[in-house]
């Protein structure tokens, strides 16, 4: 691309990120629908599980990426059902630049929306499970939640673009994301405890970022495709 389309690409993401942004804002429907769930999420563990397992790390885990899961299927389910019933993404198609820059301003705001609210679930966490988190760790543990969210946000927005016209789209969306997110959720666990129990980290970073290198892009590659379907 030239200097001229390179900036006109990057122009293109930013407006479409804004753009989501900008009503999320306005009418909070995925931030609040997904930070109450995550708050049930935390309280259903609180109550059900805290006191079965000795290390209650393991129950705070598990809370921060049950809620992780419906966050970002519940973001990118309701990201790409305004487009369709406004006819945004019709709209989107006809400005002239590379489709595939639709598909990353997408994915930038549905990783805003996911990673907000696994923090927000990790504050809960911290609270009603007493999930220990040292000043130290921090810095870590928001790294993991912005490359986790990345990689899912990555696959959902294509996924939930393929089945938005379908029949039964809300329940073909779940049933096809979350088996090809899998190896981010994993990694995403195994990092949770590697840091809170100080274990070695890099196999699973490693596993992470490749992983999701490989979603970005096979979804750039696929975005146009399934868009002019």
């Amino acid at each position: 691309m030239t200097d001229r389309s390179t900036v006109s690409y990057w122009r293109t993401v930013l407006e479409v990120a804004r753009k989501d942004l900008r009503i999320e804002l306005r009418s909070k429907q995925v931030l609040n629908t997904a930070a109450v769930f995550a708050l049930l999420v935390v309280i259903i563990f609180a109550f059900s599980f805290a006191r079965t397992f000795a290390n209650i790390d393991v129950v705070a885990s598990g809370a921060l990426w049950v809620a992780f899961v419906f966050a970002g299927t519940f973001s990118v389910s309701q990201s790409v059902a305004v487009e369709e019933a406004d006819a945004g993404l019709d709209s989107l198609l006809l400005v002239p630049v590379d489709r595939s820059a639709i598909y990353v301003g997408k994915v930038v705001s549905n990783t805003a929306f996911t990673g907000s609210v696994a923090v927000i679930t990790l504050g809960c966490i911290v609270v009603f499970l007493d999930f220990t988190v040292l000043p130290g760790t921090v810095p870590l543990l928001l790294l993991v939640i912005a490359l986790a969210a990345f990689g899912f946000a990555a696959t959902g927005v294509l996924i939930a673009t393929m089945t938005a016209r379908a029949r039964l789209s809300d329940l073909l969306l779940p049933l096809l994301l979350v088996p090809l997110v899998i190896p981010v959720l994993l990694a995403g666990v195994e990092l949770t405890r590697a840091i809170s129990e100080g274990l070695p980290l890099w196999r699973w970073f490693r596993l992470l970022l490749a992983y999701d290198g490989v979603l970005f892009l096979i979804g750039i590659a696929l975005f146009e495709y399934v868009v002019e379907r």
